[in-house]
């Protein structure tokens, strides 16, 4: 006859073991592999027209619209740089509550020079969010003597007709 203290020891024994040996299997398995699959997007969209030609000495109305995927509160408009263009009107443009969906905007005015070379305005929307302070750029690159290439006649994917530029830095 067996021993039922000593049957007893020698199954948990086997039953530790093989615990033990499937942890250090799934220990030596290879990792899952990682993917991201995250897609963040800013919620305020802002764009700039320029409502005039962009002409040496003209003066230029530009239109700075702003939407907004969620609540903002206190939203306004910043011109941030003038890029060289003499301001004629406002710098802000309180927008006040931007709902989502709904566009806002604000027209802002400058004379562009003379002389000299292209006008980069910059500009920032900027309100409180849920979480905290929301702000986001936009920019309109002012050419008075227009691109200094003709560029080229494309083609999109999609079939619509394009002239395409060659890009290259700016230093000023």
């Amino acid at each position: 006859m067996t021993n039922p203290s000593f049957m007893n020891r020698a199954l948990i024994a086997i039953a530790l073991i093989a615990a033990l040996g499937t942890a250090a299997g799934a220990a030596g398995a290879p990792p899952a592999p990682a993917s991201c699959i995250a897609n963040v997007a800013h919620p305020i969209a802002t764009h700039v027209t320029a409502l005039d030609p962009i002409a040496r000495g003209a003066i230029v109305r530009l239109r700075v619209t702003a939407t907004s995927a969620v609540g903002v509160e206190g939203a306004e408009i910043r011109m941030t740089s003038t890029g060289g263009a003499e301001n004629r009107g406002p710098s802000i443009v309180t927008l006040g509550s931007l709902v989502p969906g709904r566009m806002a905007q604000g027209v802002f005015t400058v004379a562009i020079p003379q002389t000299g070379g292209r006008q980069y305005l910059q500009f920032q929307v900027t309100g409180k969010g849920l979480q905290g302070r929301l702000t986001r750029g936009a920019c309109y690159n002012a050419l008075p003597d227009g691109p200094a290439s003709n560029g080229r006649a494309v083609v999109t994917p999609q079939g619509a007709r394009v002239v395409e530029f060659a890009a290259r830095r700016i230093d000023r």
